[in-house]
């Protein structure tokens, strides 16, 4: 009896330091990188290459940096999620700037999609869900776009910085931040953006800035739409008289900011997998091979039927 409680007491001891490591080897999601070369790396990843389209294959507990130019990343309904639980380390504030006191002892912030450097461009991310980062995605340089995908459980969306890019049609919900544009000064927001038909819903704060004291009164107002549509946000208030599906008035983020044509209903949803279409393909051959094997066994048969009775009435004749 002595021998099986030591056993059972070794088995828990054992079991609770595999754990403790593993939860420590998890504090870090580890980094996966799409090269300039366009190889991947680590390449054992469940990320499939066509070309310039890398698409995922199942969930991923990892960071994504890309340094490749041209890139499509397909997240196909799946799931590319971090460390971060909702528990801050830091008191390090959003739009603060970096000046602020933080300790090197500290666990890093994570980020689900960066860019390798400041040249890099031409990023799509598509179909992908990016949840539990202290960043979802870091957009900092030009003509990215972000579409269909959902950003959830962070503490940034959405970080943008970089001029002419388009974030359309995203669920982002959630988080303490759902896009932050990255600036710690009036007259410097991200040029020519497109953003629209996004959903966003329960953050902290849906859309915000540089935390200023002051604003220029030459700087004008900064319209996030397209022009005819916006984006959807859950503590509108605003009425739609004639029933267009648009509010009346403008939702205001802050004193330069605002959506002029809210959307009185979401209309991003987070995305799902899809069964593949080569997967459909395929499977339609085959059932389209045995379906012509056994109509042409029928034939076969019916025709031996006829040879058969054809010999057995000359022979009795």
């Amino acid at each position: 009896m002595k021998y099986i409680i030591s056993v059972f007491i070794i088995a828990l001891f054992v079991f609770g330091v595999i754990s403790a490591v593993s939860m420590q080897a998890e504090a870090t999601p580890p980094v996966i990188r799409i090269l300039p070369d366009g190889s991947i790396y680590p390449p054992d990843v469940p990320i499939k290459r066509y070309g310039n389209v890398y698409t995922f294959t199942e969930n991923i507990y990892a960071r994504i940096v890309v340094d490749r130019d041209d890139i499509v990343i397909d997240g196909a309904g799946y799931t590319l999620y971090g460390n971060y639980n909702g528990t801050r380390t830091d008191s390090w504030i959003i739009g603060q700037g970096p000046n602020q006191i933080n300790s090197e002892s500290l666990a890093p912030w994570s980020i689900g999609i960066d860019l390798a450097n400041k040249n890099r461009r031409n990023l799509t991310v598509r179909n992908l869900n990016i949840k539990n980062f202290h960043i979802g995605i870091y957009v900092w340089t030009a003509n990215n776009i972000i579409v269909n995908c959902a950003v959830t459980n962070c503490i940034v969306g959405i970080l943008l910085s970089g001029d002419s890019n388009k974030i359309i049609r995203n669920y982002i919900a959630c988080n303490e931040m759902g896009i932050f544009f990255g600036v710690n000064k009036p007259e410097n927001e991200p040029l020519n953006i497109v953003l629209s038909h996004n959903s966003f819903i329960n953050n902290v704060v849906h859309f915000s800035g540089c935390s200023c004291k002051e604003y220029s009164p030459n700087e004008p107002i900064h319209t996030w739409d397209n022009g005819k549509e916006g984006n959807y946000w859950d503590d509108y208030n605003g009425i739609d008289a004639n029933g267009d599906g648009i509010g009346d008035v403008p939702y205001i983020i802050d004193q330069q900011n605002q959506d002029r044509f809210p959307l009185m209903q979401g209309v991003a949803t987070p995305p799902t997998p899809m069964t593949s279409t080569s997967s459909i393909s395929a499977t339609a051959i085959i059932m389209t091979g045995v379906m012509v094997a056994a109509l042409t066994l029928v034939s076969a048969a019916s025709y031996m039927r006829k040879i058969i009775g054809k010999k057995v009435v000359k022979w009795l004749s």
